[in-house]
């Protein structure tokens, strides 16, 4: 039988009396006069009674870099797609992106934003599209439909964006493009550095200031105000006689009552009256009414049916400054 005292939590061994009371070193934690902290942190002996090894040193400093080669930093995947195919626009590289149409060392990442090294392989396996945007597509309809020809023209873009009508009417063979957009750093790159294009960025539609020259052709496509607020400037930039084409987005003009869930209009009778509304407001601005036809796609996102109307400015000469967009009829409670 084990003798009482042989053993205790710890794991070690006592010498244990005849008392069978546990005898306590002169260096004892638990004997009265002995410092614990002094105790706690020296390194107690290895099993096998050998001292234990020191705790190992920290690494030293990272060798240096060899000679002539160049640190490489980290960029977004958007960013480097952009930078390696700067034809393309960022929205649509985004939206190849979260399609995982856009390989990376031959693997897709679908996040946008992810960091990569600035020297990886980028690859895109989307089919480019005809514009830089699917913009240029609702542009392409109205010109098919109203059987316009730009070519040798200069046209106003009246929401410059991504670009995507003023590439439309670049390939149909307008002369020049004067390109207002209130946002900045939207602009593909193809557009931005196209000698025919003038890129007015951060420039508020509403006080346009005189261009060079009038225009022949003005295209509106806005978002989050009405295009009657921008039509008496719109008119006053364009020669009399000129054309106007607008895309009608009726989660721009509707009442807020007559938006549904996610900002979609689904009533066409809203859409109607939506329709109505910037026709008679624009006939009042010195627009005629030439005719109206659906977007070939739907509105980014929420999905909305747009229109696609078209205008003809009267000749009689537009007075410098136009009208105060505050004295444009549009409702109290449209967006």
């Amino acid at each position: 039988a084990t003798a009482r005292g042989e053993h205790h939590r710890g794991g070690g061994r006592d010498v244990a009396g005849h008392s069978g009371r546990v005898l306590l070193g002169p260096t004892h934690p638990h004997r009265r006069g002995v410092d614990r902290r002094a105790y706690a942190s020296s390194t107690p002996p290895a099993a096998d009674g050998d001292a234990r090894a020191p705790s190992p040193q920290p690494a030293g400093p990272k060798p240096p870099r060899p000679p002539g080669e160049k640190k490489v930093g980290k960029s977004r995947l958007d960013e480097l797609t952009m930078r390696a195919h700067p034809e393309h626009s960022r929205t649509v590289v985004q939206s190849w992106i979260a399609q995982g149409k856009v390989l990376v060392d031959d693997r897709p990442v679908t996040k946008a934003g992810t960091k990569l090294r600035d020297d990886v392989h980028i690859r895109i396996t989307a089919t480019p599209s005809k514009y830089v945007c699917r913009g240029g597509l609702k542009l392409e309809r109205a010109l098919e439909h109203f059987e316009m020809d730009v070519r040798g023209l200069v046209i106003l873009d009246a929401g410059l964006s991504t670009g995507g009508f003023a590439d439309c009417a670049l390939q149909a063979g307008a002369a020049r493009v004067y390109g207002v957009d209130v946002g900045y750093g939207q602009v593909a790159e193809r557009i931005r550095v196209d000698p025919r294009v003038v890129v007015m960025e951060r420039t508020n539609l509403r006080h346009l200031q005189p261009l060079p020259e009038l225009v022949d052709v003005a295209t509106l496509d806005l978002s989050f105000i009405s295009v009657l607020k921008v039509l008496p400037a719109v008119a006053a930039a364009t020669k009399p006689g000129g054309t106007l084409v607008v895309l009608i987005k009726p989660q721009f003009e509707a009442t807020r009552a007559q938006i549904g869930s996610k900002g979609v209009v689904r009533d066409a009778s809203v859409h109607e009256e939506v329709i109505e509304k910037v026709v008679t407001g624009a006939s009042e601005l010195g627009w005629r009414y030439e005719g109206h036809t659906t977007s070939p796609i739907k509105g980014a996102k929420e999905g909305n049916t747009e229109f696609l109307a078209k205008f003809t400015r009267d000749d009689k000469p537009m007075p410098w400054p136009p009208p105060p967009p505050n004295k444009v009829k549009v409702k109290d409670d449209a967006r």
